[in-house]
């Protein structure tokens, strides 16, 4: 799997009353009054699916299996907040039971080297403080007894685990801000007795770094405050740069090969736009390229490796994932797999054991969660791992399109398109643009935060469309680094308001009913587009949306700044007079005046990446100006819900909204447990 950076991202009126304000003719608003009467007709044939059915409890994910195949463990939530159950390989889903019992949700979670073992993270109420667990698995061998260790107990300190050395599985390697608040140092963590020393005092900016063996750091990607990065090695105990990209390059680090010195990474070093898989000779420094896009459509998006650290496989991701083997074993293996899978799915392999000859695929599609299944290396046979029916029919959803439009300057701008069942014209429409910003949308249902709620939206009647704009990653350097200071008046915005036209364009969306949704960046984009486009949209939700740039870059966690180069290089440095000019004329709280539509704003108190002061400052100041503004505030969250009743409460929330001033259909059998707790997440404005 390819390592991730460290970097920090920001990820998150009745039909009637709508027309009367579009200057149309009274013969017009008749005629188009009945066109949208039949529409809601049409709709209503198409089964309202509640809410609690797309953020279903029961939903499963990161299935893994156990070092030596006998334990499947999985994510599912237990009394509202996300935890890991365990079950034995080959027994029922019925069966599987919960060994954590945490009322906060479980971040990520991984299998020791031991089988026996799981180690896990966790923070408290979104600060991303997240702290290291061991779980030991004992005694009885159908049900067995769970010790529950914390290795890590300091909340005000971020520990993130790197890996269980090979050589070394008694330690972890972790990465951490623990002795320097403002710097990621590694240290090695024992397992026994949760001794943690420090083996590497990152002064040179690491955000991903690669070990040996025995634990030891012998690759590192420095993220500079120029928006550069070198790629230093450690050859004799001294570390020296192999590389040094140009401004607004990218390297990562995907495997090392000890045994023959050779580093495989993925860059657009050296003229090239679009990532490509290289091999380094970490000696020589010679770089050789393995492997670039045949369709030159975009960067490479995985690599799946085997034990010694060599690349069999390498994958695309344009509007749909595209696999290329790269040995003529794994061609034969890979067309196996997919000859079993006739309908139209995307297969990735999560896992593969190359002592047990078990590979672990995951099967999904646009209306499909997924599944996980076995792929027998030695005879051919998949075997779903885990049967798990679906709450949701999957054709009682909506095909998820991947579309292409040109934006004003000429740029294709690759988009996905979820429109109601049956569906195709003058619908209510919400353009969803996602977070980050240096992150995109992907095609499964699984793959985002906000696909289940496209799917949502579009069972209510709304068109939604979702656009890889500017600055999103995967598509090359250029698209990526043209985002650069085209934040909320620029050519991010731009390809999102030209998104919208070419809906309107296509007679698929109603212009005098079209909203804007994001979290994150996404809830920028969607003050911006309340301010810098007014007249577009109808209704406006921000969920955990920055209102300044300038206060967002100044409240990043002291141990983001080595990272903040491409901040800077994006968004401006407030230090510097011409940027905080520019970052001004680009922040929403500034032009608030401007505001047409309704606005609701979602927020968690504890968010380390977007304040509360973002949301509580444009709440104050519409509030002042007479403007309508609805405000939810979790006190138990983060950068985002991730509490089942805080999560459901605020959709519930966001669907009234959308339906109020939308037109959109409204599930009114909300239960009341529901709809009292949202009423605890909302804020009197005129009390802030």
């Amino acid at each position: 799997m390819i390592t991730k950076k460290i970097l920090p991202t920001l990820l998150w009126p009745a039909i009637a009353g709508s027309l009367l304000l579009s200057g149309c003719s009274q013969t017009q608003v008749t005629a188009r009054a009945n066109e949208q009467v039949q529409q809601v007709q049409q709709v209503q044939q198409v089964p309202l699916i509640p809410i609690e059915s797309f953020f279903n409890e029961q939903d499963i994910s990161q299935l893994t299996t156990s070092s030596d195949g006998k334990w499947l463990a999985f994510f599912k939530e237990y009394q509202g907040a996300r935890n890991i159950y365990l079950m034995a390989a080959g027994s029922n889903l019925d069966e599987a039971y919960p060994i954590t019992q945490s009322k906060e949700p479980i971040n990520s979670f991984r299998w020791s080297t031991d089988a026996n073992e799981i180690f896990y993270l966790k923070d408290s109420g979104g600060n991303e403080n997240t702290q290291v667990y061991r779980l030991t698995l004992q005694g009885n061998q159908i049900k067995p007894q769970v010790q529950i260790t914390a290795l890590t107990n300091d909340d005000e300190v971020r520990y993130d685990l790197l890996t269980q050395p090979k050589d070394n599985p008694d330690t972890l390697v972790l990465m951490s801000n623990q002795d320097n608040r403002q710097q990621m140092d590694l240290y090695r963590l024992d397992i026994t007795s949760s001794q943690i020393s420090n083996i590497f005092s990152n002064t040179y900016g690491f955000s991903g770094v690669e070990m040996n063996k025995q634990g030891e750091p012998v690759i590192g990607i420095s993220s500079n405050p120029d928006n550069t990065s070198d790629l230093y090695v450690r050859l004799d105990g001294e570390w020296t740069s192999l590389i040094k990209t140009e401004f607004g390059e990218d390297i990562d680090i995907l495997s090392y090969d000890e045994d023959k010195q050779l580093a495989y990474i993925r860059a657009n070093i050296d003229g090239r736009d679009k990532l490509e898989l290289l091999s380094l000779n970490m000696i020589t420094g010679k770089l050789v390229t393995l492997h670039k896009d045949p369709l030159d459509e975009s960067d490479v998006y995985d690599v799946l490796f085997n034990d010694e650290g060599a690349p069999l496989a390498v994958s695309y991701y344009g509007g749909r994932l595209r696999t290329y083997p790269l040995t003529d074993t794994f061609a034969r293996h890979w067309q196996k797999i997919n000859r079993h899978f006739a309908r139209d799915v995307e297969i990735t392999i999560s896992d593969r054991n190359e002592k047990t000859g078990l590979w672990q695929l995951h099967v999904a599609s646009d209306v499909d969660m997924g599944s996980d299944y076995q792929y027998v290396a030695k005879t051919g046979e998949v075997i779903l791992l885990l049967k798990q029916n679906p709450i949701i029919a999957p054709e009682l959803l909506s095909k998820r399109q991947s579309i292409s439009y040109k934006a004003r300057d000429g740029v294709t701008i690759q988009a996905y398109l979820t429109l109601p069942k049956g569906q195709t014209q003058n619908l209510p429409t919400v353009i969803l643009p996602h977070g980050g910003p240096w992150a995109r949308d992907y095609w499964t249902l699984s793959s985002g935060y906000f696909n289940p709620i496209a799917q949502l939206l579009a069972n209510r009647g709304y068109a939604v469309l979702q656009p890889n704009f500017r600055a999103s990653t995967g598509f090359g350097k250029d698209f990526l680094n043209a985002g650069n200071k085209n934040w909320g008046t620029g050519s991010m915005q731009d390809d999102l308001t030209d998104g919208a036209h070419y809906l309107i364009e296509q007679g698929i969306a109603d212009k005098q009913r079209l909203g804007i949704m994001g979290a994150s960046y996404g809830g920028y984009a969607a003050l911006a587009g309340a301010t810098f486009t007014p007249d577009l949209y109808q209704a406006v939700i921000s969920y955990v949306g920055p209102s300044s740039l300038i206060t967002l870059l100044e409240s990043f966690p002291p141990h983001f700044r080595p990272y903040l180069g491409q901040f800077y290089s994006a968004v401006g440095d407030p230090e510097i007079d011409s940027d905080r000019v520019d970052m001004k004329a680009r922040s929403p709280i500034n032009f608030v005046d401007n505001i047409k539509a309704p606005l609701m704003l979602i927020q968690g108190a504890n968010d380390p990446r977007v304040t509360q002061i973002e949301s509580d400052n444009i709440a104050k100041v519409m509030y002042n100006r007479q403007l309508p503004v609805e405000y939810i505030l979790a006190k138990d969250e983060g950068h985002g819900f991730r509490k089942r009743d805080n999560k459901l409460a605020y959709i519930v929330a966001m669907e009234q909204f959308f339906g109020e001033h939308l037109g959109g259909r409204v599930d009114n059998a909300v239960p009341p447990t529901l709809t009292s707790h949202l009423d605890t997440l909302k804020v009197d404005v005129s009390r802030l």
